[in-house]
C-alpha cells in the first residue's frame, strides 16, 4: 500500500515538472532581400524580423525566425511548417489561405528606371509600351494595373527582386515599381553609384503583414493575441525605439 501511495506520488511529481517546464518554441519564417524589413545579413534580421520577435517575446512564446526562399516560407506555412510567415501584402488569393496580423508597417511604391532609358514620368499612363520587372512571387502594384491588365503593360515576373534590378541595369527592362529604402538597396547591390533615377508615380502606400495559414490550430486565437501585443508594442513606444535603434546601425 505504501509502496502503491508513493508510486503515485512520484508519478504526479512528474507530470507536475512536465507541465511546469519551458513552453516549446514555435518557427517562424521570412526571407530574403526586402531591405531594410527582412534580410540575413543585416542587424538583427532586419526591422520587421525585429518587431515580430519583440512580439513573441512579449507574448511569452519562445519563436524561432528561419530565413529561406519566399516559395518555401509560404509553402511551408500554408502546409503547417511554420506557424506564421512575414512580411506579406495582403492579396485575394493569400486571403483564401491566410489570416493576416494587424498592419507591421508599409511601403510606398516608386519607380526605378535606368539613366540611359530615354523616358519621361509623370503618369503611369507615360509607362505604356514599356516592360516593367515584377519580382517572382509579387503583385503588381495597384497604380498600374490598369494599363498592365490591359496588355498595355508587359509585365516580366520570372526573376528575383535583385534580377530585376540586374536586368533593369542592362537596360532589358524599362522599370521597376518598388519601396524607396528597399529599391535602393537592390540597385546599389547591383552596381554602386548613380546609375538609376526614381519618380512617384502614386500616393498610395501598401502595406505589410503576418500570415499564418487558416488550416492552423487556433490559427484565429494566434491573430488575435499577435494584433494585442503588437498594439501594446506601438502604444509603449518599444516599435519607435526599436526602429530608432535599427536605422542607427543599419547604413
Amino acid at each position: 500500500m505504501i509502496t502503491r501511495l508513493l508510486s503515485s506520488i512520484i508519478a504526479l511529481g512528474f507530470v507536475l515538472l512536465a507541465s511546469s517546464g519551458p513552453t516549446r518554441a514555435v518557427e517562424l519564417v521570412t526571407g530574403n532581400n526586402y531591405f531594410p524589413y527582412t534580410d540575413e545579413r543585416i542587424p538583427g534580421g532586419g526591422i520587421s524580423t525585429i518587431i515580430v520577435k519583440a512580439a513573441f517575446e512579449r507574448m511569452g512564446q519562445p519563436a524561432n525566425v528561419t530565413f529561406a526562399s519566399w516559395d518555401d516560407g509560404y509553402a511551408g506555412t500554408r502546409d503547417g511548417k511554420y506557424l506564421a510567415t512575414f512580411p506579406y501584402i495582403k492579396t485575394a488569393d493569400r486571403v483564401e489561405e491566410f489570416l493576416y496580423s494587424e498592419k507591421l508597417f508599409s511601403v510606398r511604391p516608386h519607380i526605378f528606371i535606368n539613366y540611359q532609358i530615354a523616358l519621361q514620368l509623370e503618369e503611369p499612363e507615360d509607362l505604356i509600351g514599356r516592360t516593367l520587372c515584377v519580382p517572382k512571387g509579387w503583385t503588381i502594384d495597384n497604380y498600374l494595373k490598369k494599363i498592365a491588365d490591359a496588355g498595355q503593360l508587359k509585365v516580366y515576373n520570372e526573376t528575383t527582386l535583385v534580377g530585376c534590378f540586374q536586368l533593369l541595369y542592362q537596360t532589358r527592362v524599362d522599370a521597376v515599381s518598388i519601396d524607396r529604402l528597399l529599391g535602393t538597396a537592390a540597385a546599389k547591390s547591383v552596381k554602386n553609384g548613380a546609375w538609376f533615377k526614381v519618380r512617384r508615380l502614386t500616393n498610395s502606400s501598401s502595406s505589410n503583414y503576418l500570415m499564418i495559414s487558416k488550416s492552423t490550430p487556433n490559427a484565429q486565437e494566434w491573430i488575435e493575441k499577435f494584433n494585442a501585443t503588437l498594439d501594446s508594442l506601438r502604444r509603449d513606444g518599444t516599435i519607435s525605439r526599436l526602429t530608432k535603434e535599427f536605422y542607427a546601425v543599419y547604413p
